[in-house]
């Protein structure tokens, strides 16, 4: 779910209270460095409020309905990035914040910075990630205006998260933006690669189990209708790498996940 976290924060000291919620970003390490989306900013409120609404029982449904298989995913896919000691990093479309506390467990001595822009959504991962580790900051924005510098972070991770960029090249170019050059992304994301069978399999649980289930538990039945809509239609796997070089990153490896269910990405900026 959504957007985001440097040259010198190798030299910086986070804060020794867990960090609030910010709607901008400014600190000694970098200067005031805002940007303004305009373009599609009706349909990107309209999916803040939407997981803003839902955020209650995200997490919960997500272990129910993956039978935490995506606990698995998300440990597989940070050991990719073999965080180092004073690294950062940036978890585009945090949502709860479970890739980035995965990510901290396997390097407690990482920076940490989340974006997303549904602000109930950072308050959960506050909570969440306040005992593991003070190096953990929350900022509420879109991946397709980061609050960031050019090249200001060592690695970006967005899980189940591009789905839901208003715009999926404008959010994949600010993430090269403010990668470091020799920096490395990993994306997990639903993809449409599948057999026959699996993808006939995967929508009728989709349609028939986790929309119903979900809708009922969340309350709110067009949040997973919606889910289950955008994965329908969402890019294949060629066609997003494509797009990945074609923005700049000069590799784009792809592997699929529990039959095709999912692909994770792995992006590299020379």
């Amino acid at each position: 779910m959504a957007a985001c976290w440097i040259a010198s924060i190798r030299s910086y000291s986070l804060h020794r209270r867990f960090s609030p919620i910010s709607s901008s970003y400014a600190d000694p390490a970098f200067p005031d460095y805002r940007k303004m989306q305009k373009n599609n900013q009706s349909d990107k409120n309209d999916v803040a409020k939407m997981f803003d609404r839902i955020s209650s029982t995200y997490d919960f449904l997500n272990r129910f309905f993956s039978l935490g298989i995506d606990r698995r995913w998300r440990k597989q896919a940070v050991r990719k990035l073999k965080l180092k000691q004073g690294s950062s990093f940036l978890d585009c479309s945090s949502g709860t914040g479970d890739m980035a506390i995965a990510a901290l467990r396997h390097q407690p001595a990482a920076n940490a910075y989340l974006a997303d822009p549904a602000r109930s959504m950072l308050t959960i991962a506050r909570r969440k990630g306040h005992t593991l580790t003070e190096r953990f900051r929350l900022i509420q924005g879109s991946a397709e205006a980061l609050p960031f510098p050019d090249a200001s972070f060592d690695h970006f991770m967005i899980a189940f998260g591009i789905r839901n960029f208003a715009n999926l090249e404008a959010g994949m170019r600010e993430l090269y933006r403010v990668l470091k050059p020799g920096g490395t992304g990993v994306i997990l994301e639903f993809t449409p690669d599948r057999s026959r069978i699996i993808d006939g399999l995967f929508r009728f649980y989709m349609w028939s189990i986790m929309r119903p289930i979900g809708g009922l538990i969340s309350r709110d039945k067009d949040a997973y209708a919606y889910l289950a809509r955008t994965v329908e239609k969402f890019p294949v796997v060629d066609q997003l790498t494509a797009l990945f070089r074609r923005i700049g990153f000069s590799e784009a490896e792809s592997t699929p996940l529990s039959l095709g269910v999912a692909s994770r990405f792995i992006l590299k900026k020379q």
